[in-house]
C-alpha cells in the first residue's frame, strides 16, 4: 500500500543520519589509520517482513488488496523468513571499505485482504500465507567511523533472482480450511531494492599474526520492490505499490580476516625511554615529544631528484595515463622552472607535500624534454625493459615519438637500446607473492644522458609544519605480552583516532592537532590488547607549543636503484660535497630512511636503519675532518606509513620509498 513509504522513509532516514554524522565528525574531528584486509564468510540472520501487495489478482477474477482510498492499511501483512549466504569485503586502511553478500532471501508474509469489505463489512477476510524466495547479490559501501570504534555502517542496492513463490489462500481468516498451495503467477525473475545498517566487529580468535576470525553482529533494513508485474491498473504505483517487502534483519557474519601486510610485533624501540606508570596492572608505556614540546615551521628548500623512468603497464605501449603528456602547442611554452614553486595554498601537509613532488615527476617527459631543448648539443640514450623481454623497443620508441613529435628534438639525438630486466632494492627480503610488483618496476623505459647536469634534482620551496622532527612517538614496554593497541588523542576541540598498530612503537605527527593554534593542551588514550584479548588503559596527557620564529631548512632526498643494498658508498661523495658544506655549526641534522613494501617489515625495518647510519656516520666524519660539530639524528622508518611516504601503489611510488631524506634545520 502507499504508506509502505513511510516505513522505508523512516528507516533509510534514520541510517542515513547516522552515516551522515559519521562523515563529518570523521572530516571535521579526527584521523583514523587501520590496516587493510580481505575478509571471507558466512552471513545468516532472521528478518521480519512487512508486505504491501497494492492492486493484484492473484486469487479468483476479483482484485485483491484494493482499499478504498480512505481506509489504506499501513501494510497487507507481515511475516518471518530467513536470510543467509556467503560474505566477502574489502576493507582500506581508512575510513572506506567495500562488502558483497550472496544469500539466500525469504521474504515471508501472511498477509490479509481487507479489500472485499469494501461492499460489505460482514464478509470474512480472506488470507494469503505468502513465500517468495529469493537469490540476492547485495554490494554495499562500508563507512568505518570513530564515535565508536569497530562499528560501521553500509549501504547500497542490490539484485535478487527469484527462486519460487507461492502462496496459500484461507477464504476466512478465523477459520483453519485452507485451499492448496499455488504457485504465484507473473513473478518478476529478477528484481531489485535498496539496503542498509550497521554492524560491530569483535575478534572471536586469532588464526596467526596476520589472520583472525571476527564475527558480526549486524541490524540491517532492505527494501525489496516490484516483485512481481504490475496488472495495469491507473493507480497503481509501479514501485512501492506493486508487491513489496521490507525487512528488518538481524543476524551475524562469521569471517576469516586476510591482513598480510599487517605489521608484526617487534622491539624496534631503542633510543627511547619508556615510563613506567604507577600500578603493576597496567603495562609500562611512554610518550616521546618533539623537542621542549615545540613544533617547528619550515621555510624548506630542497632538492628532489627526478626519477629518470617511464613505467609502463603490462601489454600496452600507451603512456600511462598518470604521466603529464603536452600537445605540440602546450610543449613549446614549458618551462621546468614552473614547478619549483611549491608556496600554495594553506601550510602543506603530508599529502600536499607528497602530491606536489610527483606531479613534478610526473611531468618527467616534459622535464627531459625541455632540458634536451635548452641543451642542444646534449644526447639521449633511451634503454627500454620488459620483464617478458617483448615489449621493451615499442616502449622506448613511443617515449622517443613523443620527444620528437611535441618538443621538435631532433631524432638522431635519440638512441633506442634494450636492457634485460633489473631487480629492485631489497630484493633478498623479497617474498614470493611480490613478483608481480616486481615485473611492474622492470616494465619501464629509463633516460641516461653522459652530461649529469642533465639529471639534477628539481629545487623546491615549501612551508612546512610536518616534518619528522615534529613526530611524537608513542611506545609500549617490550616485557608487554601484546596483541594491539591505539591511541585516541583528544584536546582543544578535536579528536584525532590512530591506529590499530601491533608493533611496539608508533610516530605520529601533530601538525594536524595544531593547525591554526599557537598552544594546545592533549590527553592520549592509549588501549593495549595483550595475546589474551585482555585490555588494559592509560592516560598520557601532554602540551605542545608552536614555535613563532619560522625557521630556514634544506631538504636533499636520495633514492636507491635496484638491488642497491650497498648504494650509500655512490652517495658519499655527494654527501660530502653538497650536503656536508650546507650544515651550520650546532645546527640539527636529521637522517630518517624509508623503503618501500616489498619484502618483509623487520627486512625493511633494519635496511632503513642500516642506511640512515652509514649517512650519519659519513656526515660525522666529514664535520670532525672540518672541525665543526652538529646534533645528527639517525631515524629508520622502515615500510611505515609516514608524512614521507610515497604511494606503494604504482612503482615509481615504491622506487621514490626507497630513500634517505637528510633534513638540516638552521
Amino acid at each position: 500500500m502507499k504508506c509502505i513509504t513511510k516505513i522505508l522513509t523512516t528507516s533509510f532516514l534514520f541510517i542515513f543520519f547516522l552515516l551522515t554524522i559519521s562523515v563529518i565528525k570523521m572530516n571535521a574531528e579526527e584521523t583514523k589509520s587501520s590496516y587493510q584486509s580481505w575478509r571471507y564468510g558466512l552471513t545468516g540472520a532472521l528478518q521480519y517482513n512487512t508486505a504491501s501487495l497494492g492492486w493484484q489478482s492473484l486469487h479468483g477474477t476479483d482484485d485483491n488488496f484494493h482499499s478504498p482510498e480512505n481506509d489504506i492499511q499501513l501494510t497487507d501483512g507481515s511475516g518471518w523468513g530467513v536470510y543467509g549466504g556467503l560474505f566477502g569485503a574489502y576493507l582500506s586502511d581508512s575510513w572506506w571499505g567495500i562488502q558483497f553478500r550472496i544469500s539466500y532471501d525469504e521474504r515471508r508474509a501472511l498477509v490479509e485482504d481487507v479489500s472485499v469489505k469494501k461492499n460489505d463489512p460482514s464478509l470474512p477476510t480472506p488470507s494469503f500465507d505468502t513465500k517468495m524466495s529469493y537469490l540476492s547479490f547485495a554490494p554495499s559501501l562500508r563507512i568505518n567511523q570513530n564515535i565508536i570504534p569497530d562499528l560501521y555502517f553500509h549501504g547500497g542496492f542490490f539484485i535478487n533472482a527469484n527462486l519460487n513463490g507461492t502462496y496459500v489462500y484461507k477464504p476466512d481468516i478465523t477459520k483453519s480450511e485452507t485451499e492448496p498451495e499455488t504457485d504465484v503467477t507473473d513473478r518478476n525473475v529478477a528484481t531489485y531494492g535498496l539496503q542498509g545498517g550497521f554492524g560491530y566487529d569483535f575478534i572471536l580468535a586469532d588464526i596467526n599474526e596476520n589472520n583472525s576470525i571476527i564475527v558480526s553482529p549486524i541490524f540491517d533494513v532492505s527494501w525489496l520492490v516490484n516483485q512481481r508485474k504490475s496488472e495495469g491498473q491507473p493507480s497503481q504505483n509501479s514501485i512501492s505499490d506493486i508487491w513489496s517487502t521490507i525487512s528488518y534483519r538481524i543476524g551475524i557474519i562469521l569471517a576469516i580476516d586476510f591482513h598480510p601486510d599487517s605489521k608484526k610485533v617487534d622491539d624496534y624501540s631503542e633510543g627511547y625511554t619508556v615510563k613506567p606508570l604507577n600500578t603493576v596492572k597496567n603495562p609500562p608505556v611512554a610518550i616521546e615529544l618533539p623537542e621542549d614540546n615545540i613544533i617547528t615551521t619550515k621555510n624548506v628548500k630542497g632538492y628532489f631528484p627526478i626519477h629518470p623512468y617511464v613505467f609502463f603497464e603490462k601489454s600496452s605501449q600507451e603512456i600511462p595515463p598518470r604521466y603529464i603528456t603536452l600537445s605540440k602547442a602546450e610543449a613549446q611554452n614549458f618551462n621546468e622552472d614552473d614547478l619549483e614553486d611549491f608556496m600554495k595554498g594553506e601550510l602543506t601537509t603530508k599529502e600536499t607535500n607528497i602530491d606536489q613532488l610527483m606531479i613534478s615527476y610526473y611531468n618527467v617527459l616534459n622535464i627531459y624534454g625541455d632540458r634536451m631543448r635548452k641543451n642542444p648539443n646534449e644526447k639521449l640514450m633511451l634503454r627500454g625493459s620488459d620483464p617478458e623481454e617483448k615489449d621493451a623497443q615499442a616502449s622506448a620508441d613511443i617515449v622517443k615519438k613523443y620527444l620528437v613529435d611535441n618538443f621538435g628534438i631532433d631524432p638522431d639525438r635519440i638512441t633506442v637500446e634494450t636492457d634485460p630486466p633489473f631487480r629492485p632494492s631489497g630484493s633478498i627480503y623479497t617474498e614470493a607473492e611480490s613478483k608481480r610488483l616486481i615485473d611492474d618496476e622492470n616494465r619501464r623505459v629509463k633516460f641516461v644522458f653522459n652530461n649529469p647536469k642533465m639529471t639534477e634534482p628539481l629545487e623546491y620551496t615549501i612551508r612546512d609544519e610536518s616534518s619528522i622532527d615534529n613526530d611524537m612517538v608513542f611506545k609500549i614496554d617490550r616485557n608487554i605480552s601484546l596483541k594491539s593497541w591505539d591511541v585516541t588523542i583528544t584536546g582543544e576541540g578535536k579528536t584525532m583516532y590512530f591506529g590499530p598498530y601491533s608493533y611496539r612503537y608508533a610516530r605520529i605527527n601533530p601538525s594536524e592537532m595544531m593547525r591554526f593554534l599557537e598552544n594546545g593542551k592533549y590527553n592520549a588514550k592509549m588501549v593495549i590488547t595483550d595475546k589474551n584479548g585482555s585490555k588494559t588503559e592509560e592516560n598520557l596527557p601532554f602540551k605542545l607549543t608552536k614555535e613563532k620564529e619560522v625557521r630556514n631548512a634544506s631538504r636533499y632526498l636520495m633514492l636507491f636503484d635496484y638491488n642497491s643494498n650497498d648504494a650509500i658508498s655512490s652517495y658519499e661523495n655527494k654527501i660530502q660535497r653538497e650536503i656536508a658544506p650546507d650544515i651550520i655549526s650546532n645546527s640539527k641534522v636529521i637522517v630518517h630512511g624509508h623503503t618501500d613494501n616489498i619484502g618483509s617489515f623487520e627486512g625493511n625495518q633494519k635496511l632503513s636503519q642500516e642506511r640512515a647510519e652509514e649517512v650519519k656516520k659519513i656526515i660525522d666524519n666529514q664535520l670532525t675532518k672540518e672541525n665543526r660539530g652538529a646534533n645528527v639524528m639517525a631515524i629508520g622508518v622502515g615500510q611505515d606509513k609516514v608524512p614521507y611516504s610515497f604511494n606503494n601503489r604504482y612503482p615509481e611510488g615504491r622506487m621514490y620509498n626507497r630513500n634517505i631524506f637528510v633534513e638540516i634545520i638552521k
